[in-house]
């Protein structure tokens, strides 16, 4: 079984593509106050 991740864990670091086909990563923000993940699957 997985152990629980806390408030204070630190993510693990993940790229995926902007809407440009740009690779962005996690830890490009990384020192940053706040950060702001989308994930959309699309309309169907």
């Amino acid at each position: 079984m997985a152990k629980a991740r806390l408030e204070t864990d630190i993510a693990p670091d993940f790229a995926l593509e902007d809407t440009r086909g740009n690779e962005v990563r996690l830890s490009d923000f990384r020192g940053k106050k706040h950060v702001l993940l989308v994930l959309n699957r699309g309309f169907i």
